[in-house]
């Protein structure tokens, strides 16, 4: 029988090591991970947890300081397409699909499930996206022509609130971005916004590095913009040839919510909820093949049923 071909499953974590264990172990079947733990956080209670020779941690030299709404979300997941990548390009290895989780993810259909809608969808990208150039609105016009200053913090929460408030209120007393940015060869971008989990083939991960590289200015338009996690890949994927090739065959109408535009995951609108043993139903006639958000602290009651009636296992952390 020939061997199937891999899943490259990409993990940010900052917290949580009981369920990130939890889940790559849940996800092992003919995969390999990549996981970065945010600079923030000590490592070795991850690393101490996962030891196995397909997961690779990145080291302290790819690891970034993450914080929310800035930038570091973007790098940090660069950095865990490169590492991928290159571990691929090492091993000779195409991944089936690269697949960008989070560490309070879980899978909801089982892993025989998951590589057969791989392989039924092989030229599918999974990333959804609306146009919010086009859309034009005061919600989202804030988060990308407003400089924005959310890649630092100081010791106190409350003073790092101080300062930035007193940074993004003044800057933009002085000047403001366009709602589209303009590249080295002053080609105009529209600026799409979409779900921050998504699941792409290798060579439009290839593609993104690339213009990730080259495009230095669209780098510099999203440094000081917020949540350009759910903006810049989305960009630089519905500016390309490949717009087309997603789940929908391109670009959707404007939704005022980030939720709308799920593509593997089940989420709350909230984007806060944390699921729990009441969800379960929700979860079990959902067609997505993950959850989020689930943890060992809100979720294990949930997870237990999840593992015993959807993935059909008894699974344990240890």
């Amino acid at each position: 029988m020939e061997q199937r071909k891999k899943i490259a499953f990409l993990i940010a974590a900052h917290s949580d090591p009981p369920h990130l264990q939890r889940l790559v172990n849940a996800l092992d079947a003919d995969a390999d991970f990549f996981i970065h733990i945010d600079r923030k956080q000590p490592i070795a209670p991850f690393t101490e947890r996962i030891n196995k020779p397909n997961v690779v941690f990145l080291t302290d030299r790819d690891r970034v300081k993450v914080y929310w709404g800035g930038f570091s979300q973007v790098q940090a997941t660069l950095n865990l397409l490169k590492a991928c990548m290159a571990a691929g390009d090492r091993r000779q290895v195409t991944y089936k699909k690269i697949v960008f989780l989070s560490g309070a993810d879980y899978p909801i259909k089982n892993n025989d499930y998951i590589h057969r809608f791989f392989d039924e969808h092989r030229d599918t990208n999974f990333i959804r996206g609306m146009n919010i150039t086009q859309a034009n609105t005061a919600k989202y016009n804030y988060c990308i022509r407003n400089y924005l200053f959310f890649n630092f913090q100081l010791h106190s929460p409350i003073l790092t609130r101080i300062v930035r408030k007193f940074l993004n209120v003044t800057v933009n007393w002085f000047a403001r971005k366009p709602n589209h940015l303009l590249t080295e060869q002053g080609n105009r971008m529209d600026v799409f916004h979409g779900s921050s989990w998504w699941a792409l083939n290798s060579e439009v991960v290839r593609y993104i590095l690339a213009q990730a590289d080259r495009q230095n200015e669209a780098c510099r338009y999203f440094r000081l913009s917020l949540a350009s996690d759910e903006k810049f890949f989305h960009t630089v994927f519905f500016n390309s040839r490949y717009a087309t090739s997603n789940q929908k065959g391109g670009e959707e109408p404007y939704v005022p919510y980030t939720s709308a535009f799920a593509n593997l995951h089940l989420i709350d609108q909230s984007l806060q909820k944390w699921f729990g043993p009441e969800d379960f139903e929700a979860i079990r006639t959902s067609d997505k093949l993950f959850v989020r958000k689930v943890s060992s602290r809100h979720s294990v009651a949930l997870l237990d049923r999840i593992d015993r009636e959807l993935l059909r296992t008894n699974r344990s952390t240890e």
